[in-house]
């Protein structure tokens, strides 16, 4: 079922499908929405990664990881509990195996990789599974006060 989100900009109401990719726009005066907090972490392809980083009116964790990988697995619940506890970054999913391109233009060479975009640029990354207490200390200087 759809959620009812209001557009901070013009006040009108949009509906946003759960598990809906990138970042959802107002379809009455088009800027982005912020999505319900319990969208969860985002997926991202090659047709929506550029415009959800760009797009986005905070800060953006992306994690490039692969279905194979068992770090990666174990990275994707200490992703949730980081995103559980944190409204100040949108949390987000690359397929490196299902996103090629986008794995070799941010140069992923090991994965989990998770690399924090501020309005649209790369910041700061960080390699390999990592404790929550680890991405807190990493990213501490763009993220809010938690």
């Amino acid at each position: 079922m759809p959620d009812i989100v209001a557009c901070p900009a013009c006040g009108a109401k949009n509906r946003i499908r759960p598990g809906m990719r990138g970042v959802p726009l107002c379809g009455r005066c088009r800027k982005p929405l912020q999505p319900p907090r319990d969208a969860g972490i985002r997926v991202l392809t090659t047709d929506s990664f550029e415009s959800a980083i760009a797009m986005n009116p905070q800060p953006m964790l992306v994690d490039f990881w692969a279905s194979w990988c068992q770090p990666c697995r174990a990275m994707a619940d200490v992703l949730e509990r980081f995103a559980a506890h944190r409204d100040d970054v949108t949390m987000a999913k690359v397929d490196i195996d299902a996103e090629p391109g986008l794995a070799s233009q941010y140069q992923i060479f090991g994965v989990p990789t998770l690399v924090l975009f501020v309005k649209g640029h790369e910041v700061h990354r960080v390699s390999g599974a990592v404790s929550e207490a680890r991405l807190q200390a990493e990213f501490k200087p763009w993220l809010g006060k938690k």
